[in-house]
């Protein structure tokens, strides 16, 4: 797979959020696992690492692209909470 920046995600494409960790590298290496466990998936979609902060804490949220319309990746969610993952779609602004 491959990473793009959040920053050129156009808005309106659609993602899905994996989780929030503390460093970038955290993040990848989440990704890492769930790629590796779920890979049928994972396949063409890249990964989104978009850096955040709340309450005066950075963090960075794990997110995957690569979905057609909101109807595939709340599938794709569906698929991975029913195998108790954690997954929200989510649309960029």
């Amino acid at each position: 797979g491959f990473e793009i920046a959040a920053a050129e995600l156009e808005a309106g494409a659609r993602l899905v959020q994996l989780g929030a960790f503390d460093t970038p590298d955290l993040a990848r290496a989440e990704w890492q696992r769930l790629s590796g466990i779920y890979s049928d998936f994972f396949l063409g979609r890249a990964r989104v690492i978009e850096e955040a902060t709340s309450g005066g804490q950075t963090f960075y949220r794990l997110r995957a692209h690569g979905f057609g319309d909101l109807a595939t990746s709340r599938r794709f969610c569906a698929a991975l909470v029913a195998q108790g993952a954690a997954c929200i779609p989510v649309t960029v602004r």
